[in-house]
This record gives C-alpha cells, structure tokens and sequence, in this order.
C-alpha cells in the first residue's frame, strides 16, 4: 500500500469517528462506552444472552470486564435486566430493557445517517459504487479472518 492510501485511510477513519464523538455528544441520553454498546448491539441481535457468551464474543476483555460492564447497563442506566437462570442458578441470563433498545437503535441510526451522508457526498458512479462495496467487502473477509484467528466472533452482517 502506498504512503497516499494509508493516509488517505487513517484520515477518513479519523473524520469518522470526529463524526461520531461531535453526533453523539449532543444526544440526550446516557453516554456508551464501545464496550457496553457492543454488549447491547450483540443483546439485540441475540436476544437473552448469558453472561459467559457475552464475554466470549470479545475474547480480549476479561469476563470480570465484561460483567462489571452488564452490572453499569444493570444497575446504574437500566438499560438490561439480569436474572438467574432458573435451570441452572449460577448462570445470569441478561436481557435489553426498552430503554436499552431504543438506545442501540438510536445509535445505530446515527450510524447509518453518517454512512448516508458519506456516500451521497460522494456521489459515486455505479462503476464506483460497485469498486468501493467490492473493496470493503474484501476488507470485511479479511478481518474476520485475522480477528477470527483471535477469538472473536464474525458479526452478522
């Protein structure tokens, strides 16, 4: 890769995430951590979830990380409920709370509305709206292959 590309790349990721801090400092509700926005995203997708399989989606993050985490979303910005498994009682089974919902949704729409932004301002062909979906999808394979190497979990698309 040439010197003009990685730059090219690290400015836009830098723009990105200036972005994302500037859209989500002027919302109203409790701010996230990656972390703890990561263990809503994976609830909403999974639905109930246990502890122990939270944690192993970030095989970098100790699990007493982890469950500190699920305690804050629990306890401190009600944004999951946790209960014991009544099968199996040294297992905590932890569910999104409506508020929990709403705020992964919300982000998630901030999200896209970026990425919207993004690539109306680019104003791509379809030559090069097809090279640029092309190329990230090439990036996403090759992620997940190394990151799965790692431990982590391939997210759903």
């Amino acid at each position: 890769m040439g010197p003009k590309l990685a730059e090219a790349i690290i400015g836009l990721s830098k723009r990105m995430l200036a972005m994302k801090i500037q859209q989500e400092d002027c919302q109203a509700d409790e701010m996230l951590n990656e972390r703890e926005f990561v263990i809503l995203s994976l609830l909403k997708e999974n639905g109930t979830m246990n502890v122990s399989d939270i944690a192993e989606a970030d095989p970098s993050v100790s699990y007493s990380t982890i469950s500190t985490d699920i305690t804050r979303l629990w306890r401190d910005k009600k944004m999951v409920t946790k209960t014991i498994d009544p099968d199996n009682q040294r297992v905590t089974l932890v569910e999104l709370t409506d508020k929990g919902r709403k705020s992964v949704e919300f982000r998630q729409k901030q999200k896209d509305e970026r990425f919207k932004k993004l690539y109306e301002a680019l104003d791509p062909s379809k030559e090069e709206a097809k090279t640029l979906i092309d190329v990230c999808n090439r990036a996403s394979e090759y992620l997940d292959n190394i990151l799965s190497k790692n431990g982590f979990t391939k997210p759903k698309k």
